[in-house]
């Protein structure tokens, strides 16, 4: 099969065969794993895995063309046209990334708390290896293209250095002499602790704040000592601590307006089509990583709950309508497809314009982008909370894994194939 190139616009639409579909959906998978972690790409983990071209080509192929026949009656053309676009890419890739994020996105974030040090080594390894793909493919390096390399990293490492306030909170439930005031999400970040308490202090000044470190966040994280606080690592036991304290003022991530949310969405998947780029790292910034995929696990509930299975009980304490979630959540939707459609033109028209510009500055973006996992790593590392050799290990055969990947692309390629 012909590789299309995002330089071809009327490259030809790649044959679906099961092989092909299959290997499609993995890489999506794993494009989706990576979009849930804040500071890493899943445009990263599909220049990596061979299809990264592949995919701004067909999403490229999206056009409502096929929309002016049908409504003038001209069912055959409107088929022609709608069958032209690269559905045997675009379906098993996209499904692949959905299915990661709903399946995966509290294990992986999980092991980003439980295990950082050889979660970020691997993607330390990944992003490393990978940042010289785009080099190598670069027709005529020059000095415009390593200035623009160079700012490229520079931006990228300045952006992922930024710090997120915490989470945004607001009252989910207030009741009536309420003595104690509980955000039953799990602690991320010693920042969430601090938003806890700033909403205590403006809900309920003498009430107790109750708080779910599952974790050990602030074990790892010591500050000041809270007055007039009470911690649990146990998830029955604060099941058990809410049955007996009914009275209660619940606190949960604040939700923006739909407009925001939309926004966000559009913004959010512009970065993750960029290499080096994280679209989660950039909603944490925007202020809904946690309320999207809060969100995200409420609308799942509610699909389970209408099955029969009972929601969880501490979810069920900031519950909103099913309808509240799942319109909250599709509207984040509709942005992503939006920004998806419309950036994968603007990234294609750069590949025609500026090929080797473009191709630098994505090895930049995944320089820069290593300061994060870096960070992460010789923060554990050097706190004696993980080993060098276990770390480097992990990065190493992350590394050794991106290179065997591009060496079965670049034979791929160059003979008639499929992913």
């Amino acid at each position: 099969m012909t590789d299309p190139r995002p330089s071809d616009q009327r490259a030809p639409r790649p044959v679906f065969t099961p092989r092909f579909g299959a290997g499609l959906f993995a890489r999506g998978f794993l494009m989706g794993a990576a979009d849930v972690v804040p500071g890493v790409s899943g445009g990263t983990i599909a220049f990596i895995t061979g299809i990264y071209e592949y995919f701004i080509n067909a999403l490229r192929s999206i056009s409502p063309a096929f929309l002016g026949p049908l409504l003038k009656g001209r069912v055959g053309e409107s088929w022609t046209e709608f069958k032209a676009m690269h559905w045997p890419v675009l379906i098993p890739v996209l499904a692949g990334i959905a299915v990661a994020i709903v399946a995966l996105s509290k294990l992986i974030t999980g092991l980003m708390v439980d295990h950082p040090a050889p979660t970020y080594a691997l993607f330390f390894g990944l992003i490393l290896a990978s940042a010289w793909i785009p080099l190598t493919r670069v027709r005529t390096r020059n000095v415009a293209g390593f200035l623009m390399l160079a700012a490229a990293a520079i931006g990228a490492w300045t952006v992922v250095g930024l710090q997120p306030d915490g989470i945004a909170l607001s009252v989910a439930r207030h009741d009536d002499g309420a003595s104690a005031v509980l955000y039953p999400g799990k602690l991320r970040h010693r920042n969430d602790l601090d938003a806890v308490i700033r909403q205590r202090d403006a809900a309920a000044p003498a009430a107790l704040a109750v708080v779910f470190d599952e974790k050990g966040v602030l074990d790892k994280t010591p500050g000041e000592k809270v007055p007039n606080l009470k911690v649990f690592n146990d998830k029955a036991a604060l099941v058990a601590w809410v049955e007996q304290t009914p009275q209660l003022v619940v606190l949960e991530e604040q939700r923006a307006p739909l407009w925001w949310i939309f926004l966000c969405g559009v913004i959010a998947i512009s970065a993750m089509v960029l290499p080096g780029l994280s679209g989660s790292f950039l909603l944490l910034f925007l202020g809904q990583y946690h309320a999207v995929f809060t969100a995200l696990h409420q609308t799942v509930g509610h699909v389970l709950g209408f099955l029969g299975r009972p929601m969880d009980p501490l979810s069920g304490l900031t519950a909103h309508a099913w309808t509240a979630d799942v319109f909250f959540f599709a509207t984040f939707l509709v942005g992503i497809a939006l920004g998806m459609l419309a950036f994968s033109r603007v990234v294609g028209w750069l590949f025609e314009r500026a090929h080797d510009l473009t191709m630098m500055a994505l090895t930049g973006l995944m320089i820069g982008a290593l300061r994060l996992p870096g960070a992460v790593v010789l923060e554990e590392t050097g706190s004696g909370r993980a080993s060098w050799a276990v770390v480097i290990g992990v990065a190493l055969a992350a590394g050794v894994a991106v290179i065997v990947l591009d060496q079965v692309d670049r034979r791929r390629n160059s003979t008639p194939s499929t992913p």
